[in-house]
């Protein structure tokens, strides 16, 4: 297994977020839309048995997920300059991607700024069988807007495929959009650099996940730190007509979690089997990790 590296650019608003598990449902209907069925079943099977494609979330370029802090011990007679460094740091998303790879390049300028801004947007519910508009039907979205400058994201993939079949994959998950309302034109990313094969620096036994996941079996790690979502995911592509468009709830922890193990890892989790009634429907839970000490 291999851990790569590959450049994404936002180049329109998203509804949904880059997280690694939906990201990694891209990657299944690129697939199914250039192999076909056979092809999909064939990477599920691999991802199952193999975990030969694990895919983190998508960072700011230069930079990963902040890893969950230790709990603090309590400081007493903080000054107002004390206390305010430590709010600042409360408020960071992200850390310099170069303390844990060897990458060369400068990350962005993100300092004291979020690289998405939301921007709420109202709605009419249509009804699809008199195609008009359904009384009482507005809601709202939150759509996600960057800057130009900071419109480069960088993606993790843990894989067993060479760096140019990575790369096939990342820019056929993109090709149509990405996530809800990528027919009206949000979610247009373009993979901007190829897939390259990424060190980490440290070594240890205490590691952060860079992705959503489960945990299969407790036992195996200790001093869990994360932070959880509920994930409802919905099925989309030819499955639309399906009975139930939606797959089963379940709880994931989020990536920057952070654990102890024993046992010298490159990944967490699994992919979930048994999700939807359709038995093809899989869900992804599992996540690159490096190690942080």
């Amino acid at each position: 297994m291999a851990l790569f590296r590959i450049q994404i650019k936002l180049k329109t608003p998203l509804v949904t977020p880059l997280k690694g598990d939906t990201i990694w449902g891209h990657i299944a209907w690129g697939i199914a839309n250039h192999e076909g069925d056979d092809a999909v079943a064939e990477f599920i099977a691999d991802c199952k048995e193999n975990h030969a494609f694990v895919i983190s979330s998508a960072f700011p370029k230069g930079y990963v997920c902040k890893a969950i802090p230790d709990v603090p011990e309590r400081i007493e007679n903080l000054s107002p300059e004390d206390y305010a460094k430590i709010k600042q740091a409360k408020k960071r998303r992200y850390e310099n991607a170069h303390a844990y790879f060897d990458i060369s390049e400068p990350a962005q300028n993100i300092e004291g700024k979020t690289p998405f801004k939301s921007n709420t947007v109202m709605h009419n519910s249509i009804s699809r069988i008199t195609n008009s508009v359904v009384d009482g039907g507005l809601y709202s979205i939150e759509e996600l807007w960057t800057d130009k400058e900071q419109s480069d994201f960088d993606i993790y993939v843990l894989s067993s495929y060479n760096a140019e079949r990575v790369t096939q994959l990342c820019k056929w998950a993109f090709e149509n959009g990405y996530g809800a309302d990528s027919s009206t034109g949000k979610g247009e990313i373009e993979v901007i650099q190829n897939a390259t094969s990424v060190q980490a620096k440290l070594h240890g036994n205490r590691y952060m996940a860079l992705s959503p996941f489960i945990v299969s079996d407790m036992n195996e790690i200790r001093n869990l730190r994360a932070d959880i979502f509920v994930r409802s995911g919905k099925i989309g592509g030819s499955f639309v007509s399906s009975l139930s468009p939606y797959k089963k709830t379940v709880v994931l922890y989020e990536e920057g979690a952070v654990f102890e193990t024993d046992k010298q890892i490159e990944f967490i989790g699994e992919l979930l089997a048994n999700v939807h009634t359709d038995s093809r429907i899989v869900q992804s839970a599992f996540a690159p990790v490096i190690p942080i000490c």
